[in-house]
């Protein structure tokens, strides 16, 4: 697995539609086959670039407690491993 791109310009803002655009124009380039965020995320930007890119879009929980499943590490990482 490797990173194409990062949501998020900077940590904690909120990408801009210029970034967005970018990220898109990149994944035309250089395909992707998702696009992963954290529950702590905005998902209106994964959903923008799935949607446009035409690959999905799939939450990870980044900690245990990060998701209904996620309620220990096993449960994490068993939850992380399904959801990719």
């Amino acid at each position: 697995m490797r990173e194409a791109g990062s949501l998020e310009a900077r940590p904690g803002v909120p990408p801009t539609p210029t970034h967005l655009a970018g990220l898109l124009q990149e994944l035309q380039r250089s395909p992707a086959q998702a696009v992963i965020y954290s529950p702590y995320n905005d998902p209106r930007a994964a959903a923008f670039l799935s949607q446009r890119a035409r690959i999905p879009a799939i939450m990870l929980p980044y900690t245990v407690g990060g998701s209904d499943r996620a309620r220990d590490l096993f449960g994490l990482f068993q939850d992380t491993l399904e959801r990719l």
